[in-house]
């Protein structure tokens, strides 16, 4: 589009904002406009569908109610632009400037786009993408920004009291000071975030995941960490394990298999308790006790066991995939492979390994643990003590071992 016609289209949006009749609303749609300098422009209301503003000089500017849905605003000055109300779905934002911007009540979730694939009709979702975007001081009461990926962003100071933030990314982000209250978190990312006097007051946290992240230097007043619903009472438990473990000794013709998914055990004393095959998903086990128990080819894939005593446990073939399990004891536990039998009882040749892929294991007691063969993409030792550990035969070399301790360490050079 050309300057001089912008300009024109700019004018006449104003006069439609003031109610003239010689007025027309702002049609940007798809528009290319990177770049551009349209700052302290009043564009409330304006339909930028899909437009190209890049780089632009926004600073100042008011899109209140606007529609910027699929707009590219990536590397864009938005500071101290208001943007109350909205439609910012599946916006790119990516290392934009919103220092100081109102974006209270706007809509940063997914947007859905149709696009035909071999000449199949297809809808793909694309979140709105913040990452690395200055947010310093910037409003985001009320907002919808349930999958939005604010990783590694800056929001030191930023209000998302009410905010909804389910699911989304905020990895490696600054919080700092950042107003949380009453915010929606339920299973976000928040791992390696900095929170320090961040407030969380009433905020729900359900199944988040904060590895690295230290709460205690944040404000957590009647914050909701836990699942309440699902919770298992001692009686209850004790008779379904016994049904698990008939399932166990009938090779499943008798009795049921163990599902507690999405349950919290925080705390249990379950030492020594014949868990094998248990579905555990998603299962909160912070600080239980587990040492000596039997937990192969138990799905323990999300599981909370921060601080877990699981010393001398036997998780051969376990699924602990992107699991957390910081600060857990693990002397001398086994996180081998599994040998499969077929169904006459007899040995099949083949063994299934343990998977501890993009699981943390920050400052984890690994001293003398089996991780022979075991899957390590991804999976986080940092400060571990992997003293005299057997890691032969598994993809170590693809784990984070930042500081930790491999004194004795058996592996395949």
């Amino acid at each position: 589009m050309k300057s001089a016609d912008l300009l024109q289209a700019i004018s006449e949006h104003r006069l439609y904002l003031d109610g003239k009749p010689e007025g027309r609303i702002l049609n940007l749609k798809g528009a290319a406009l990177a770049g551009s300098d349209l700052s302290k422009q009043r564009l409330q209301f304006a339909r930028l569908s899909s437009v190209d503003l890049s780089h632009a000089i926004l600073a100042r500017s008011s899109f209140d109610n606007a529609d910027l849905f699929g707009a590219n605003l990536s590397g864009a000055n938005l500071s101290q632009a208001s943007l109350v109300g909205a439609d910012l779905r599946g916006v790119n934002l990516r290392k934009a400037n919103l220092q100081g911007a109102d974006l209270e009540r706007a809509d940063l979730s997914p947007g859905q786009g149709v696009v035909f694939i071999s000449g199949e009709r297809r809808v793909r979702e694309t979140p709105t993408d913040l990452t690395g975007a200055n947010l310093r001081g910037a409003r985001l009461a009320g907002a919808k920004a349930s999958g939005a990926d604010f990783s590694y962003a800056s929001m030191l100071d930023a209000d998302l009291s009410g905010a909804q933030l389910n699911k989304a990314n905020l990895t490696g982000a600054d919080l700092m000071r950042a107003n949380f209250t009453g915010a929606s978190l339920r299973a976000a990312l928040l791992n390696n975030a900095r929170v320090e006097e961040a407030r969380f007051d009433g905020a729900d946290l359900r199944r988040a995941e904060l590895r690295n992240v230290d709460l205690s230097k944040a404000s957590c007043q009647n914050v909701v960490l836990h699942d309440s619903g699902p919770a298992i009472e001692d009686e209850a438990f004790r008779l379904r394990l016994g049904q698990h473990i008939e399932w166990i000794v009938s090779n499943g013709a008798r009795g049921s298999r163990l599902d507690l998914s999405g349950a919290s055990l925080a705390g249990f004393n379950l030492s020594k308790a014949d868990l094998s095959g248990a579905k555990l998903t998603d299962c909160d086990l912070s600080g239980a006790d587990l040492r000596g128990a039997k937990l192969c080819l138990a799905q323990l894939d999300k599981a909370s066991l921060r601080g877990c005593q699981l010393a001398g446990a036997d998780l051969s073939g376990a699924s602990l995939a992107r699991a957390d399990l910081a600060g857990a004891k693990l002397q001398n536990a086994r996180l081998g492979p599994m040998a499969i039998r077929g169904a006459d009882g007899r040995p099949s040749g083949r063994d299934w390994p343990t998977d501890l892929r993009g699981a943390s294991l920050v400052k984890a007691d690994l001293t003398g643990a089996d991780l022979r063969s075991a899957r390590l993409e991804g999976t986080d030792f940092t400060s571990a003590d992997l003293t005299t550990a057997d890691l032969r035969g598994s993809d170590y070399m693809s784990a984070i071992l930042g500081g930790a301790k491999l004194t004795g360490a058996s592996y395949d050079t």
